[in-house]
């Protein structure tokens, strides 16, 4: 199944590497995605699977590189390579921008890079920075009670902009929600988001579960407990 490129992107194949990139940045980001140093440029971000590295460019501009890598059982088979079609990075760049463009907190997606390799692919992801963001949790660690309520509800709000957007995040956790030095949240890591319609209770419940339980299970490694007076805290800022 093929996908259609965003507004705005254009698409520069060089037989097994194809770049998709926005268009006022395609030179600069095939330089970036197909240089001998793109898994080594830069410095690594902390969490995830450690295939994101936070690079400068030349004009002082700072991006983040993600290159696809497997967890699971599936990383001791084969660490980054893919055979499901359409390629993940096109999919990821479809639903991210789409809730862009639909408003929500989201970062802008600069470029993806598929690299073939026989029956497989490879995969990257270029991403904005946004500036003065840090993880959810690690605000919430060491934030009061005010401090942790305005947190959650900001969680909420956010996760509440994709559903009504009819973008579901099934892997929302308390570290790719970013909030900013305005207390605003961002959602990152669309890798396993999908499209559908607006609100289905369903999705919608199991993605706030899916928030709840990473919030959860990152109390308990720092000593702290969660109970049901802050899940409430969550779902104010949802339901607004």
């Amino acid at each position: 199944m093929a996908l259609i490129l965003p507004e705005g992107y254009e698409d520069l194949d060089r037989g097994s590497v194809r770049v998709v990139a926005a268009r006022l940045d395609l030179e600069e980001m095939t330089g970036l995605l197909c240089g001998a140093d793109r898994d080594e440029a830069g410095e690594v971000v902390s969490g995830g699977r450690g295939g994101t590295r936070r690079v400068v460019l030349p004009g002082g501009r700072a991006v983040y590189v993600r290159h696809y890598l497997r967890g699971g059982m599936m990383r001791f088979l084969s660490r980054d390579l893919y055979l499901a079609r359409p390629a993940r990075p096109l999919r990821e760049l479809a639903v991210t921008h789409y809730a862009r463009a639909s408003g929500c907190p989201v970062p802008q997606v600069l470029a993806v890079c598929v690299e073939e390799a026989g029956m497989f692919y490879r995969g990257w992801m270029v991403t904005g920075e946004l500036e003065g963001t840090r993880p959810l949790f690690d605000l919430f660690a060491s934030a009061d009670e005010a401090g942790r309520k305005k947190l959650l509800r900001a969680a909420g709000r956010a996760i509440r902009c994709l559903h009504d957007a009819g973008v579901y995040h099934p892997d929302l956790t308390g570290q790719n929600l970013l909030v900013d030095r305005d207390g605003e949240a961002w959602v990152i890591d669309f890798d396993r988001a999908w499209l559908g319609r607006p609100n289905v209770t369903r999705h919608a419940d199991a993605a706030r579960d899916r928030f709840w339980r990473s919030m959860v299970k990152l109390s308990a490694a720092a000593g702290m407990a969660l109970d049901g007076e802050q899940r409430r805290w969550l779902e104010w800022g949802y339901r607004g």
